[in-house]
């Protein structure tokens, strides 16, 4: 069993590292180059004028150019949509007349004109429009423009009106309000969504361009992103050209009303009706040619209408408010949206509700309707769960997902809970983020009274929906209106804005509750000091205090040569067995038993050495190789060791437990003196709780000031225990080891160091050869044994990664931590250095890189 879970780990890590490995391999492929013009076809190319921040240059858009047998008719610019390229007018140009010319492109970030771009806009994409009919020369042009192809389009016809003879929309867009939600807040949400998901999916996955080329892309995501819909409308009111749409009724895509509206704002328009919804270019090439050229026709013999000279009626038809036409989201939509939402709680309730508040904000759903919907939709999500539980029997949870999710004893936990607190746990656990799924499940497998759940279930939906989507909608509408006046944050906006209200979300929730008042409490304590801000964030000033030191005496690779008797200075990785071997010889180490991963009969050997030892439970097994407490444990019983041999892959030493007050004892020699000091000493406070005889071990942790601060630690060492009653005077130990991240408190024990534990403490230290800077982990009967330097057991010593953790001592300043740990590593760095002068040998940056991966 060991084996296999060692081969699996093996196997994962080998894999992420073979990932990472093809990722970097992916970023550093140049695939922004350009290939050959393809052979098939008249391709030609227009260098188009493209600028940065940084730079200005040229990028190529490709293009064909079919050249008819009739040079005095109007040529014809085909324009297509997103994602697709100018092979969707294949099957029309085999259907159209030969004697015109047709100017077919590749719009920028698409087919052969994917590279070199940056702008990928409706603007973008008709100035590189306008380039191509310059350098072609074309003084008129009719322009057909296919879906997501009538923004630039218009954009261009905006800019040359005169250069435009007709404008023929072919299941194309115009006016925003029927594009999507009809929103522009909203749709640049649901594309900045898009956008994000297909920037990950670009540099997180090792693709090798592959991505480049498939019909999604992020390309693809930013010209709708980036492509601004607001200001068609307004180029349609002022298009003087004959217009001509075509569409179809089932177009699912860009709906029949937006055809419509466009005929409705174009009076000079005509409009015609196909077959096969927005693949109508495609499924239906031959109807459309005939239309096109038709009306090209009447174009060029002036009999078809322009604005001027319109019907009356159709003109005043035009000039009608747009506020007075029907929007796009009719009953039927809006019916659609709410069945959308309800069924988009079961994914995530937060979303949706912030989602839901926003449609409310924008005007596109009706408040009361947006609330009911997640209210629903919460409701019939809860009450499922609470169906699993009741009708599987239980036997779900064995399967996957639901014991992946859920532990066995999480069950158990929160059977006790239910039981103990009815169906007011019901109504507590909707504002306590990580407790419904248990509780749920759980409350059916007790067969908790079905009516009594249903009421509990709608009680707490109704006070968590409603005024979570009222809340977002009242705030939602000014904020989105401050965003659309500032576009050029709309995305940023979005994410931040999602953000914000999933959080506060959570926040208000918490502060409803006991349990998570404590927890805000303890999280901002977190935060606030810098005793449990991960190391990493510690230790960045810490490299930039050390980096004029390194460079100045051109040895930064010292420190690793300050303990020549460690492996690299115990740096990382060393073994604590063969440590303790150095120190045998002091008569200071309890006894242990070094067990390498690949021996057999583990259990016999460990029995057969307490025999020899004379020893009895509890023992304490670790891994060999490990730092900050990860994989101690305390074991009290032959199950429980039978168990942790079989599951612990990796060399272990199993190492008799020591009673008494934990210490951390800092020591520091230089080579040349013959005696070193002390120069930290904490005492490790193992942390406990005292029972009161009706609080849960639970309550009690987060009801102490210093146990919740690292309630997350304990709740899952103790997930079985935490709805346990303690008798009143009961303590119950919650830090079995003597590390900070594992819970125990460490305070400042300087008051403790005396002449004689210095003695003694450099009586052991010089018993291992080539030790000179460390930490010693000490354990004695009592703080007096301590200062007499009388009794002390090592059960671990480390080498230069070992911090002075006396800075750990609640409250401690920054500035005092960064200047002891500086001076630390500066004190390693001038030992190395003093070693490496007398011959130790010095640790290469390979080694060390080759030991961190490792």
């Amino acid at each position: 069993m060991s084996t296999d879970l060692g081969m699996k780990k093996h196997f994962l890590r080998r894999a992420f590292g073979i990932y990472l490995l093809f990722l970097f391999a992916s970023w550093l492929l140049d695939r922004d180059h350009l290939s050959p013009l393809p052979a098939e076809g008249d391709w030609k190319e227009v260098f188009v004028e493209v600028s940065t921040e940084a730079e200005v240059g040229k990028a190529s858009l490709r293009y064909r150019k079919i050249s008819g047998t009739d040079e005095t008719r109007t040529p014809v610019l085909l324009i297509h949509g997103s994602p697709m390229a100018s092979s969707s007018f294949n099957p029309l140009l085999q259907k159209l007349p030969s004697d015109r010319t047709y100017l077919v492109p590749d719009l920028p970030g698409f087919g052969h004109s994917k590279y070199g771009f940056i702008d990928y806009s409706f603007d973008g994409h008709a100035r590189a429009l306008q380039q191509l009919l310059e350098v072609e020369g074309i003084k008129s042009v009719h322009l057909v423009a296919y879906s997501q192809g009538g923004g630039p389009a218009l954009k261009l016809l905006s800019s040359n009106p005169e250069q435009v003879a007709s404008l023929t929309l072919l299941s194309s867009i115009g006016v925003i309000e029927h594009e999507l939600t009809g929103d522009y807040f909203l749709n640049q949400m649901l594309y900045g969504g898009q956008l994000i998901f297909f920037k990950l999916l670009d540099w997180g996955i090792p693709h090798f361009g592959l991505l480049d080329d498939c019909l999604l892309n992020p390309r693809y995501a930013e010209n709708f992103y980036y492509s601004d819909m607001r200001p068609l409308r307004s180029i349609l009111e002022a298009v003087e050209a004959p217009a001509f749409i075509l569409h179809s009724r089932s177009d699912w895509l860009v709906p029949p009303s937006a055809a419509m509206e466009h005929f409705r704002i174009l009076p000079q328009s005509l409009i015609h009706w196909g077959k096969g919804g927005h693949m109508m270019l495609m499924s239906q090439p031959e109807w459309v040619s005939d239309q096109l050229t038709e009306f090209f026709t009447a174009v060029e013999s002036g009999s078809a209408v322009t604005r001027t000279r319109a019907e009356k009626a159709r003109l005043s038809e035009a000039m009608k408010d747009a506020q007075s036409i029907p929007g796009a989201l009719s009953m039927t939509t809006v019916w659609i949206t709410l069945f959308a939402l309800g069924l988009g709680t079961l994914v995530s309730e937060d979303v949706i509700c912030v989602t839901a508040g926003l449609l409310a904000a924008r005007g596109l759903l009706p408040l009361s309707f947006a609330m009911s919907a997640c209210f629903i939709g919460i409701w019939i999500g809860d009450m499922l769960l609470y169906a699993v539980g009741r009708y599987s029997g239980g036997k779900l949870l064995s399967r996957w997902p639901f014991k992946n999710l859920i532990a066995s004893t999480t069950i158990e936990s929160t059977r006790a809970w239910l039981n103990r607190r009815g169906g007011l746990a019901i109504l507590i656990s909707r504002f306590m983020p990580g407790t419904r799924l248990p509780l749920y499940l759980t409350a059916g497998l007790v067969r908790m009274d079905i009516f009594k759940m249903m009421f509990w279930l709608a009680f707490a939906g109704v006070l968590w929906a409603f005024p979570v989507v009222a809340l977002v909608a009242y705030f939602g509408q000014g904020f989105s209106e401050w965003l659309i006046e500032n576009s050029k944050w709309m995305l940023l906006g979005i994410v931040i804005f999602f953000l914000m209200s999933f959080s506060l979300s959570r926040i208000i929730a918490a502060l409803l509750t006991f349990e998570g008042r404590r927890k805000l409490f303890a999280d901002f304590q977190r935060i606030r000091r810098w005793e449990f801000w991960p190391s990493y964030v510690f230790y960045i000033p810490v490299v930039l205090a050390l980096i004029p030191t390194l460079i100045r005496t051109k040895t930064p690779l010292a420190f690793a040569s300050c303990n020549p008797g460690m492996p690299h200075s115990g740096l990382v990785g060393e073994s604590k067995a063969r440590i303790l071997d150095h120190l045998k010889a002091s008569s200071c180490v309890p006894s242990y038993l070094p067990i390498p991963e690949e021996s057999a009969g583990k259990l016999q050997r460990v029995r057969s050495w307490m025999d020899v030892e004379a020893l009895t439970f509890p023992l304490v097994i670790k891994p060999d190789q490990g730092e900050r407490g990860k994989g101690v444990r305390i074991i009290n019983d032959e199950a429980a060791l039978e168990t942790e041999l079989q599951e612990r892959d990796g060399d272990i030493i199993v190492q008799e437990y020591v009673k008494g007050p934990e210490f951390g004892v800092f020591y520091l020699r230089h080579p040349d003196e013959v005696n070193g000091s002390i120069i930290s000493l904490n005492r490790k406070v193992m942390l406990s709780v005292e029972g009161d005889g009706h609080s849960t071990l639970e309550e009690l942790i987060l009801g102490d000031s210093r146990a919740v601060l690292s309630y997350r630690y304990f709740f899952r060492e103790f997930q079985h225990r935490l709805l346990e009653i303690p008798e009143a005077g009961q303590h119950v130990v919650l830090a079995k080891i003597g590390t900070h991240c594992r819970g125990a408190l460490f305070l400042n024990g300087a008051d403790l160091i005396t002449p004689e534990l210095v003695a003694e403490v450099d009586r052991i230290s010089k018993h291992f050869d080539g030790f000179y800077l460390g930490r010693f982990d000490i354990r004695c009967p009592s703080e007096s044994d301590l200062k007499r330097g009388a009794n002390l057991s090592v059960i671990e010593l480390n080498g230069v990664t070992s911090e002075p953790t006396h800075i750990y001592h609640p409250y401690t300043p920054l500035r005092i931590g960064l200047k002891t740990v500086i001076k630390q590593w500066k004190k390693a760095h001038e030992i190395g250095l003093i070693n490496i002068n007398n011959g130790a040998p010095m640790t290469s940056l390979r080694q060390i890189l080759k030991l961190l991966l490792k």
